[in-house]
């Protein structure tokens, strides 16, 4: 099964502190492994500060949107999930509406306020090795359903309730006991 345009939704059972009540986008699955982006976690770190790091001058009002914690990998790395076009370097496509970008250019044209659509922006990745991720799956640790825009570049509200409440799932439904007899 591809999970790629997936969310995993982290459930109780979840051992790794470091994705407690995370949502993950899959960004990519194939035989080699899984890519996602925890799109629950906002970072202390703002977009100007990474405008500032990057020599990139701001556009003229600061911009509103959190910036992300998207895994343990690569933290110093941004991954900008968008709606637009995928007219920059370092694109790959996740589902008809949604694209990652990891190059300076999506950077700088979200700085010059010249990206159409909503965008995240994330610090980080998760990655799971051939069979890893099935294998958390196996044991509980997530649960699946499809990605939805709406949740995805949602910036105002706990994305891990909104994707327990797609499933029709409330969390005190939740234990740490999910497919156990």
């Amino acid at each position: 099964m591809n999970l790629t345009n997936q969310l995993l939704v982290a459930t109780p059972d979840m051992q790794d502190s470091r994705f407690t009540q995370a949502v993950i986008l899959i960004c990519e699955h194939n035989e080699h492994g899984a890519l996602g982006i925890n799109i629950n976690v906002p970072s202390e770190v703002t977009f100007d500060e990474i405008l500032k790091s990057l020599d990139i001058d701001a556009a003229e009002k600061p911009l509103p949107h959190a910036i992300y914690e998207g895994g343990p990998v690569n933290t110093q790395c941004g991954f900008i999930l968008h709606q637009s076009e995928p007219i920059f370097d370092s694109t790959i496509q996740i589902a008809k509406e949604i694209h990652l970008t990891t190059s300076k250019d999506i950077i700088k044209a979200i700085a010059a306020d010249q990206i159409d659509g909503n965008w995240l922006m994330a610090l980080g990745c998760a990655t799971w090795d051939s069979g890893q991720l099935e294998q958390e799956i196996a044991e509980h640790d997530w649960l699946i359903t499809p990605s939805q825009n709406e949740l995805v570049f949602d910036h105002e509200h706990n994305k891990w309730h909104m994707a327990l409440a797609l499933m029709g799932i409330k969390p005190h439904q939740l234990s740490g006991d999910i497919g156990h007899a």
